[in-house]
């Protein structure tokens, strides 16, 4: 059987010698889990909206990475706030683009950690720019020991296709961001709730995958992680 294509989402670095010295990045075990999976991982490149576009034309699923930037807040209709991260607008643009072209096409996508919150924003949802003093009790949610082992628990939804598709009630997950999603959007619902209440995954429960969880499973290595992304690939097979 023939691997899935899934497209995977590229870092953006700036250079201090200029536009043509940035570079693209991406993390190993983003692809290696998608691979893992039983599908076939493509690095896309933040080319510009046209470019996303027309990759996500050709392919059959596509994953949303994260990195150490936030979402622009005006995509929400908000004013920077203390304690905002640096932006990527170039790199959010082009995922903007990848994203709604993917709904567009009702394609499979998967959100991780900021890709995630971009899925929410998209929506029409809204995000806490800085969740240290935004939200009150909120856990230490940038833990500070090895991002491969956990630091937290969150809590599904019965019957969710996170639920479903790592066969858990609960999660122990690692925790490297410091925003989170405030509002949900539209036909969004929370299928992953951490204890002081944050939103950690959310889902589109009237498409067959749409899901974006707060986490980074491609570095947890269990079964339950790694139904994340056999899920995606089998969501992506005709």
């Amino acid at each position: 059987m023939s691997r899935p294509l899934v497209g995977v989402t590229a870092d953006l670095e700036d250079s201090e010698k200029g536009p043509a010295f940035r570079r693209h990045e991406l993390r190993h075990a983003y692809a290696q889990a998608v691979y893992a999976a039983g599908g076939l991982p493509l690095i896309l490149p933040a080319l510009g909206p046209e470019a996303a576009r027309e990759f996500v034309d050709e392919l059959d699923g596509l994953v949303l990475t994260g990195g150490a930037f936030d979402v622009p807040p005006a995509l929400y209709g908000e004013r920077p706030a203390p304690g905002l991260g640096p932006l990527k607008p170039d790199r959010t643009a082009f995922e903007q683009a990848a994203l709604e072209r993917a709904a567009a096409r009702g394609i499979p996508v998967l959100g991780l950690c900021g890709g995630m919150q971009l899925m929410a924003v998209v929506r029409g949802g809204a995000l806490y720019q800085h969740l240290p003093t935004e939200l009150s009790g909120a856990l230490s949610h940038e833990q500070p020991n090895d991002r491969r082992r956990p630091s937290h628990t969150v809590r599904l939804s019965p019957g969710s296709l996170l639920a479903r598709a790592t066969g858990a009630t609960e999660l122990r997950v690692n925790s490297s961001h410091h925003q989170g999603v405030r509002s949900l959007g539209r036909g969004l619902v929370a299928s992953g709730t951490s204890p002081d209440g944050l939103v950690e995954a959310l889902e589109d429960p009237s498409v067959p995958f749409f899901l974006g969880v707060q986490w980074h499973p491609e570095l947890l290595d269990d079964g339950a992680q790694r139904g994340i992304f056999e899920r995606l690939v089998e969501a992506c097979r005709p």
